[in-house]
């Protein structure tokens, strides 16, 4: 705490931490390793408040004296600022959860072992698949130890490795192209499970080989976890920000109590959940994690919210705030965002359905509109169900509101996949109705 008495000197309030991150990855590009590095980095943010003014600065490194010039350095920037009459605190001293234990094993794991996940893993595809191409894929882990001081007290370390792996791959058959498909895994060890990965990817890629149209008009449709999450990510989340709610541009904003979607509806941010990846038990301002629960049965129950708003707002924070280490600054986001599961198996709700869409991604999720929940999206790759099974792919446009569509929610599965390249949490597969599509030439 030296350096705190040191901030102290210059700041009403000031806040120090330290990130410590070690970075393996490996790359596959058309069949082959494209790249493989190990990156070490550390960076240290200064945060201090000097009358109600903010100074921010970022260090490369962790040495003290490179901290003190920091901490010097971020009380000019304050000097310069506006007085922010709305600031109240940085946090208070607080008690933590125990920490979580990190796999040592996965920590010290060098390059060549995610290259020969990679290798193997494209070996198996084209040794069952003739016509198929490991466009690309990525293996790797990441480490990161943190620690977030303040002159509060509030004093809290913690660490988590985690491991990953994914591959898109195509098919090609004289001049027909398939479209890609992708599918990922992500772990708190390195038991990745390529098996599943490797099986799913090859019974996708088969039926994408039949290339079938879409019918314009409404239908049901299952979004799989993967592009479940990416919309959800930027049509829905950002209204769930406390950010928002207090500027008024959340349309979420007067609903708090309110019934707003369908009933089997249960979403909440839990960092502590059994197939969560990053179990932490405080956020990047100090803040001790807790599970949150924004939806039950379909009632919006709360906001997320980080310490800043949560002052402004007088609700407090819920533990999300996270650090964007290029600025300093502190954006609001979920540890862990969780949609409950249903009851049944994703294959008996297929094999239930007439006609309708199974849809594994989707592009241009992110140019949808945050402030109406508004969204227009091509499904790709998609998949035609007929009388109960896949019969082919095909691509589409589906389009609509996110409020109108998870009030059509008709089934969730039973099972739930582990999301963390678009949005991150843990989905099930979501069967809704009435969805409007509009067909895609090709």
């Amino acid at each position: 705490m030296n350096l705190i008495k040191f901030g102290e000197k210059y700041f009403d309030e000031v806040e120090i931490s330290t990130y410590r991150k070690k970075e393996i990855r490996a790359e596959i590009e058309l069949n082959q390793i494209s790249m493989s590095s190990i990156s070490r980095k550390t960076k240290t943010v200064i945060r201090g408040i000097s009358d109600k003014r903010l100074g921010i600065y970022v260090v490369d490194g962790d040495g003290e004296e490179k901290i003190k010039d920091g901490i010097e350095k971020a009380y000019k920037m304050a000097k310069m600022n506006r007085r922010d009459e709305r600031w109240v605190s940085l946090p208070q001293k607080q008690s933590y959860g125990k920490r979580t234990e990190i796999n040592e094993d996965l920590k010290e794991r060098e390059p060549e072992f995610f290259v020969n996940i990679l290798l193997d893993s494209a070996k198996r595809i084209l040794r069952e698949d003739v016509n198929a191409v490991v466009a690309g894929g990525e293996s790797g882990s990441e480490w990161v130890e943190s620690m977030v001081m303040n002159s509060h007290a509030v004093e809290v370390s913690q660490e988590n490795v985690a491991a990953y792996f994914y591959l898109y791959v195509v098919g090609r058959k004289g001049n027909q192209v398939t479209p890609g498909i992708f599918d990922m895994d992500v772990r708190r060890d390195a038991n990745l499970d390529t098996d599943y990965i490797v099986s799913s990817l090859l019974s996708k890629l088969k039926k994408a080989y039949n290339v079938v149209p879409s019918k314009d008009g409404e239908s049901t449709v299952i979004l799989e976890p993967f592009a479940l999450s990416e919309l959800i990510e930027y049509t829905l989340l950002p209204s769930l920000k406390g950010d928002r709610k207090v500027k008024g541009t959340s349309y979420l904003q007067d609903k708090l109590g309110e019934r707003v979607l369908n009933e089997s509806i249960n979403l909440m941010d839990d960092p502590w959940h059994p197939l969560g990846v990053e179990r932490i038990i405080a956020d990047d301002e100090g803040v001790a994690s807790r599970r949150t629960e924004i939806f039950r049965k379909g009632k919006l129950e709360g906001f997320l919210w980080d310490n800043y708003w949560g002052g402004i707002e007088g609700v407090g924070s819920t533990g999300n705030g996270y650090r964007d280490l290029k600025t300093g600054g502190i954006n609001i986001a979920p540890h862990n965002l969780v949609l409950e599961p249903g009851n049944q198996k994703v294959e008996d709700i297929i094999s239930g359905i007439k006609e309708g869409y199974l849809v594994s991604l989707l592009q241009g999720a992110h140019s949808s509109n945050p402030d109406t929940g508004d969204f227009s999206v091509v499904a790709n790759p998609a998949f035609k169900i007929e009388n109960g099974e896949i019969v082919g792919s095909t691509v589409f446009m589906l389009s609509g509101n996110i409020m109108s569509l998870l009030n059509h929610v008709e089934e969730l599965s039973s099972e739930q996949r582990k999301v963390y390249a678009l949005g991150r949490g843990i989905f099930p597969y979501v069967k809704f109705y009435d969805v409007k599509i509009a067909s895609v030439s090709k």
